[in-house]
């Protein structure tokens, strides 16, 4: 609470009043010492015999006077709630004070005693801390009036002098000069403690606002994580949300697919009887109709294997039957799958093949649809008298690089990823077309489902987008990689897989 609103206030809260009086409690503590640790020196002085008895008899009368004004007072303050009467008490404190030790300088010489003028100083200091800017002053002058008083009243006779030393004498100058030093002396000391005590509001303020900035920041914080944690909490929840859906989509695409699949393969078969004339001859009209029926439904099947394929990869249920595979002759015979049609389009299909182990461990019917799916979309985008080159090779590690047999470095990258690194030897297979190519910023994206190169070569070529989504989960289910370079449209694509060998 500020000084300001204390005085808009007729009471005081109970605790504001608990800690004045707490603090006024321990000033009459303060006091109550300082006047008995006086009390002594004097007692030592006297039996010392550096002063006579009404000396010590002056400021035991002092003393005592110290010690018993702090019953009333103290019993004032304890029973008074308004603010006019606290600092009107806490005044009449101080003049006490000062009354007080004035009678001790007085009892010690007076004039002679200036050197105590450091209890006024003491007290000034003290409660200059605490009190309002214009206490100090106050303060300072009230000292200055008892002092001069004194000195005044024992000089003129008023008062029977208080000498501890008999043969010293000052003039009435000097006097005059050690008034006003004192009077300088104690007006300086009202200054440093009012201004030292404005500092210490100042930065007690600005530590109170920091204080207050502070605990806003901290709520603003609080405040932030908690949406954090809530955004947080939320997104785990879409996230567990979204998996559940994903997996029902899954079990949804593979239950259907294989209710679809049953009744397609019943249509192929009727379709391809009758197409084969196996039931009576056709004419050309039906043959016609009935192959274009045939073609469709193969396309379907396709899509179909592809869709139950992908879906037990995402849910985790397709797993690999490992043989012992002729890999050279499974390379050879895959290109006789797309053969037909190269020669149709007059592609010429090239191969590459060196240092191959004698047998690789892979799912041979996965591998063999690897391959029929990187082959045929490379005969697919391939213009007519393009060619197709597959190629592979045996890789090994050495000092941090794939060599192959000749010992050359291979220059593979495989962004960071050394997990092949540590499995020794990798075959190395690629499937490189002079086709349309492929945009830098559809390198990655031509692997997800459902992904085609553009709206246009959707048009132009048929197909479903999940042939290099389903290629590269069985690359890796294999435990390798695969990816796509290109040097951009209309200037061919290169397919490299790699798997451990």
């Amino acid at each position: 609470m500020t000084s300001q609103g204390i005085q808009n206030l007729g009471a005081l809260p109970a605790d504001y009043l608990m800690r004045l009086y707490r603090r006024h409690v321990q000033g009459a503590l303060v006091r109550s010492g300082a006047s008995l640790v006086m009390w002594l020196f004097a007692l030592i002085a006297f039996l010392e015999g550096i002063i006579k008895s009404n000396h010590i008899l002056g400021i035991s009368f002092a003393v005592t006077f110290l010690i018993l004004m702090n019953l009333p007072t103290l019993w004032a303050l304890k029973h008074t709630t308004r603010i006019g009467l606290i600092k009107n008490i806490s005044l009449l404190i101080n003049i006490l004070e000062i009354i007080g030790y004035t009678a001790i300088i007085y009892f010690l010489g007076g004039i002679e005693a200036t050197y105590l003028i450091v209890l006024y100083v003491a007290l000034i200091t003290y409660v200059g801390v605490v009190a309002p800017r214009t206490l100090p002053f106050i303060l300072a002058g009230i000292c200055s009036f008892f002092f001069t008083l004194t000195v005044i009243l024992e000089e003129w006779g008023f008062l029977p002098p208080q000498k501890v030393f008999s043969g010293f004498y000052l003039s009435w100058e000097n006097q005059l000069f050690l008034l006003f030093a004192s009077i300088g002396l104690l007006s300086v000391v009202a200054f440093i403690s009012s201004y030292t005590a404005n500092l210490l509001r100042k930065n007690k303020e600005k530590l109170h606002q920091k204080n207050a900035n502070l605990t806003q920041t901290n709520e603003r914080l609080q405040k932030e994580i908690s949406e954090r944690e809530r955004i947080e909490s939320s997104l785990k929840e879409a996230k567990a949300a979204a998996e559940r859906a994903n997996r029902a989509k899954s079990e949804f695409l593979a239950n259907m697919s294989h209710e679809l699949r049953t009744p397609l393969n019943h249509i192929l078969g009727f379709t391809e009887l009758v197409a084969n004339k196996q039931c009576g001859d056709l004419n050309q009209e039906q043959e016609e109709y009935l192959n274009d029926v045939l073609q469709s439904s193969q396309h379907l099947l396709a899509l179909i294997n592809d869709i139950l394929d992908l879906s037990k990869v995402e849910a985790g249920k397709l797993k690999l039957e490992e043989t012992d595979l002729n890999l050279r002759g499974l390379l050879e015979s895959s290109l006789t799958m797309v053969k037909e049609k190269a020669l149709k389009h007059r592609i010429q299909l090239m191969t590459s093949i060196d240092g191959l182990p004698e047998a690789v461990k892979a799912d041979d019917r996965k591998f063999k649809q690897i391959l029929y799916n990187l082959l045929s979309n490379a005969v697919k985008f391939t213009p007519d008298g393009g060619s197709v080159t597959l190629a592979a090779h045996y890789l090994r590690a050495k000092d941090g690089q794939w060599v192959n047999r000749e010992g050359e470095s291979v220059g593979l990258i495989l962004d960071g990823d050394d997990q092949l690194l540590r499995r020794g030897g990798l075959i190395d297979i690629s499937i490189q077309d002079t086709g349309i190519g492929i945009k830098r910023e559809d390198l990655q994206r031509i692997f997800e489902p459902f992904e085609q190169l553009d709206s246009s070569a959707s048009r132009r070529y048929q197909g479903t987008g999940l042939g290099l989504a389903l290629t590269k989960k069985m690359v890796e289910l294999h435990g390798g990689k695969i990816w796509a370079e290109s040097a951009g449209e209309e200037k061919g694509s290169k397919f490299t897989f790699v798997i451990p060998g």
